[in-house]
């Protein structure tokens, strides 16, 4: 049984595993391994913890058997050109023996779901330039490259690029 819902308090120590384990399997290669290396559950947990605590972000859990699979992190736009009708997924992971089945798919289709639900015209995400496995995803699920690119810093300089899909 699949299930997807907003993540509680009691979640964080699952989220932080998820999170953490997804992260690094899926910047394997891309990102150094002394900055992946750091991505720990207990860290993550921590996180996720303080961001429960705060509700500065809507973070949603998916379940699969009652076990936590995946994560994904939602929130307002904090790109000037799209604040005034987008919504930003910030983070979508699924543990790696978990992807190829659709439920990635399912898990972003619930997001973007949330934010018709909130009247966001647009959706959109950033996403490593050299993170070709989520490009490939993004692109099949009709997110579209706009162009805008910006430098973030993991062990090294990397170029993220944003995609956005229109959601009316």
């Amino acid at each position: 049984m699949i299930e997807i819902r907003w993540a509680k308090l009691e979640d964080a120590q699952d989220l932080g595993f998820v999170h953490s384990e997804s992260y690094r399997a899926a910047y394997k290669g891309i990102i150094p391994d002394e900055y992946l290396n750091q991505c720990t559950p207990i860290v993550r947990e921590r996180y996720f913890y303080k961001a429960l605590i705060q509700g500065t972000e809507q973070i949603a859990i998916m379940l699969v058997d009652n076990k936590a699979v995946g994560c994904m992190i939602l929130k307002a736009c904090s790109d000037i050109d799209l604040q005034q009708c987008g919504g930003e997924i910030s983070a979508i992971y699924l543990l790696q023996n978990y992807r190829g089945m659709g439920l990635g798919k399912h898990l972003l289709n619930w997001g973007i779901d949330k934010f018709k639900e909130l009247g966001y015209g647009i959706a959109f995400l950033w996403v490593l330039k050299d993170n070709k496995n989520a490009i490939r995803f993004y692109e099949y699920q009709h997110f579209l490259c706009d162009g805008t690119e910006r430098q973030i810093y993991r062990g090294r300089n990397l170029i993220q690029i944003r995609y956005q899909k229109t959601l009316i």
